[in-house]
């Protein structure tokens, strides 16, 4: 009887420069950081830009309609 190896699916860094979405927030990736996180840039309430570290695993392609 042979050992089957079960493969687990790798979430796949995002490109830098691309737009997804994170929660309700739609954000830009700007660099990848350690740990199957991205460096992403949103503008937060203010109209300013805010930086944040996030995973990969929470970021979400874009829909086909932005607004």
């Amino acid at each position: 009887m042979s050992a089957v190896k079960r493969q687990r699916h790798r979430p796949v860094c995002p490109e830098i420069g691309a737009l997804m979405r994170y929660g309700v927030r739609v954000v830009r990736v700007v660099a990848e950081a350690s740990g199957q996180r991205v460096i992403v840039e949103s503008v937060n309430g203010d109209g300013r830009l805010f930086r944040s570290a996030v995973k990969w695993a929470n970021l979400s392609a874009l829909t086909t309609q932005l607004f």
